[in-house]
């Protein structure tokens, strides 16, 4: 009676252990899940990757857009664009188009901090009370996918990767004025000394541009583009040495469409990127164009300086034989051009 008792009562108990040991894991089985997590993972990653990247080219996009309402803001107030910046002297810094928006951009509080209407860039940095605020991060100046600091690196933290130096006459050497990523089509030129020839883009010193002077369409000229990291980006401020032809010149607030889109040659101060456009974005950037539209154009689109004579002063150029890249960013080539 008791070993039937006893065997009764053990039975359920090694039926139970019977299951548990039926519904592990072998070490096999084990690794064999590891590999299918890690196989996902691995297909999952560029998903993500690509998804906030298409974010980031949204958020740069709207960016654009903000800076082409207040363009049109400033425009129908003045009956013309900004100029691109001031002319000066070497080395004494004047403002740049991006500052003349402020206002429109909700940043009127910045602005008149600045003094911008009655003082120039060189006094501004001078003053100590308003030196700071030109190391200012604007977010609507800054792409996401950028990565540039708030402020561009100079002075004693000048390195191999930012070296675009704000040295102005009477710029303290730790001075870093805050990045921006947009810069304004100033056209193909690239004379020496800047001041006194003109741009045939639509952001030069000295003279302004006016609607009417876009002869060949407001759909048909970009007014800004990006540049990025790699290329040394911008300064929403202005330019250091405004007769400046290199990248510490007046390239700090412009760019030429005589360099290709994203140039892959090797950076240099002068015929690089570091003077054209370029962007963080995979194969290509955002341009806003005059009529506040803004449309991504490839690396590959057609570029040819072919029939440019290069000079000290105004290039000349045979406007059938440029490449869709410099037709858009020349105003008034007077050559039909289909955007891309």
């Amino acid at each position: 009676m008791t070993d039937d008792n006893t065997a009764a009562f053990m039975r359920p108990k090694s039926v139970l252990t019977e299951r548990y040991r039926g519904t592990g894991f072998t070490l096999i089985e084990l690794l064999v899940v590891i590999a299918i997590i890690g196989v996902l993972v691995g297909l999952l990653l560029p998903a993500v990757q690509s998804a906030r990247e298409s974010g980031r080219r949204i958020a740069c996009v709207n960016n654009l857009h903000q800076i082409g309402v207040a363009l049109h803001v400033y425009e129908n107030a003045r009956g013309e664009f900004p100029v691109g910046w001031q002319p000066g002297g070497s080395r004494k810094a004047e403002w740049g188009w991006p500052v003349q928006i402020l206002p429109m951009l909700e940043q009127s509080v910045l602005y008149d901090s600045l003094r911008v209407s009655s003082t120039t860039l060189r006094d501004a940095i001078g003053d100590s009370g308003t030196r700071p605020l030109l190391s200012s991060s604007i977010g609507l100046f800054r792409c996401p996918s950028d990565l540039t600091p708030p402020t561009l690196p100079g002075g004693n933290n000048n390195g191999p990767q930012y070296n675009r130096l704000f040295d102005c006459d009477n710029c303290p050497s730790d001075f870093e004025p805050g990045t921006s990523n947009y810069v304004g089509n100033g056209g193909l030129n690239d004379p020496m000394p800047v001041i006194g020839s003109n741009g045939n883009g639509i952001f030069w010193s000295e003279t302004p541009v006016r609607l009417a002077d876009i002869s060949d369409g407001l759909t048909k000229t970009f007014a800004v583009g990006e540049r990025h990291d790699r290329c040394r980006a911008a300064t929403w401020i202005g330019v250091r040495n405004p007769p400046g032809p290199d990248m510490w010149g007046s390239y700090w607030v412009r760019a030429r469409v005589s360099i290709k889109l994203n140039d892959p040659r090797p950076i240099k101060p002068t015929n690089s990127c570091t003077e054209g456009f370029s962007s963080a974005h995979p194969g290509g950037g955002n341009f806003l164009y005059c009529d506040g539209s803004v449309q991504s154009l490839n690396d590959d689109i057609s570029f040819s300086n072919d029939g440019v004579t290069f000079n000290n002063n105004n290039p000349t150029y045979v406007a059938s034989q440029l490449g869709v890249f410099q037709r858009l960013g020349i105003r008034n080539d007077g050559v039909a051009t289909t955007t891309p």
